[in-house]
This record gives structure tokens, sequence and C-alpha cells, in this order.
């Protein structure tokens, strides 16, 4: 089922309406970038071991990251690299821009070890960040690439793709590419 999105101001989700679109499935929402290959399931209920744990529970974008988050949850990515599937998965938070008001969707990878703060430093990781607009032509996603949270250097490129959003996790891919299927 595909969900209706409302403009903002200029044209661009604010971190609310942001926050609305992808907590209106209850079981989650996935974002399907031009294409349908690349994916972005983004839950604000389920928790993987870095929001179970104490120290990194819940509130830990809003306490450690990103001030202004407004909403916080897992994702899990799915693209196709290479003819082969590559999967990404962590942390998420909503956040407000303090400027512009826009929502700015953050997306960053953690592993099992991670269970301290001082684990979460210690590792390089990736991130991407994902805004949502409304066009002429109709929902734009504006993304970034994959880059590395503690080496990257400048500033994010970020490009515009034509984007829908269904309720539920459909990342899990249910083709493989040609190379796999003989193996």
């Amino acid at each position: 089922m595909a969900l209706a999105v409302h403009a903002a101001s200029a044209d661009v989700l604010s971190g609310r309406e942001f926050q609305s679109l992808l907590a209106s499935g209850s079981e989650g929402t996935t974002i399907v970038f031009q294409g349908g290959t690349d994916k972005v399931f983004y839950s604000p209920s389920l928790k993987n071991t870095l929001r179970q744990s104490k120290e990194l529970g819940t509130e830990f974008l809003r306490r450690q990251v990103q001030h202004n988050t407004i909403a916080e949850g897992t994702f899990i990515s799915a693209m196709i690299e290479d003819g082969k599937w590559r999967t990404i998965s962590g942390i998420a938070g909503i956040a407000s821009d303090q400027e512009s008001g826009h929502g700015v969707l953050t997306l960053i990878q953690t592993f099992p070890e991670d269970k301290t703060v001082a684990a979460f430093q210690k590792t390089d990781r990736l991130y991407a960040v994902v805004i949502v607009e409304e066009t002429i032509s109709g929902i734009l996603c504006r993304r970034s690439r994959w880059e590395k949270l503690l080496s990257f250097k400048g500033d994010l490129r970020m490009e515009s793709v034509p984007c829908e959003f269904t309720v539920g996790n459909t990342v899990t891919p249910t083709t493989l590419p040609a190379e796999q299927k003989n193996h």
C-alpha cells in the first residue's frame, strides 16, 4: 500500500511530517527508490542489539549524535552492487533541521559488538541521509551515498531520485541476481 505525502513549506517534508510518514505503518515503512533495487526499511518500534543495550538505548542518537532528533528507530537497507545484494542495518533518527525545519532521516550502521558508547565510537561505520520533497513530477528523495562516519571529510553529495513509501518491510530480496541463483 503506497502512502500519500503532504507537502511542507518549500515542498520539503518537515521533521514531524517525515516522522508521521515513516511511522504510519505499525510494522514500519519501506522507502523504495527509483528502479526498486535500492530500499530502506525504517521501524520506530523494532529493536536491534544496540537499541536494547542500557548505554546505547532509545535516546542514544538524541543524546550523543544529533540533538535535534525527534524520533529514533532501526533500519535495514538493501541495494544491488556489482550484481550482488548488499545489506546495511543499524539505527536511524529523524531530525528537524534547525535552520529550515526540513526532516532529515539519518541512517547509521551498527554492529553486534556495539554495546557501549566506547565500542560504538572506536569502530568506523557507514552512514547516509535522506530528505523527502514533493515536486510537480512527484515525490523525490534526496539521498546521500553511504560514507564512513569517522573518516569522511567534506560535504555529503546528494542525489535526487523518485521514491515511494510502502507500509511494512519489503527490503528482503524476493529474487536474486542471476549470478547468485546458480550458487
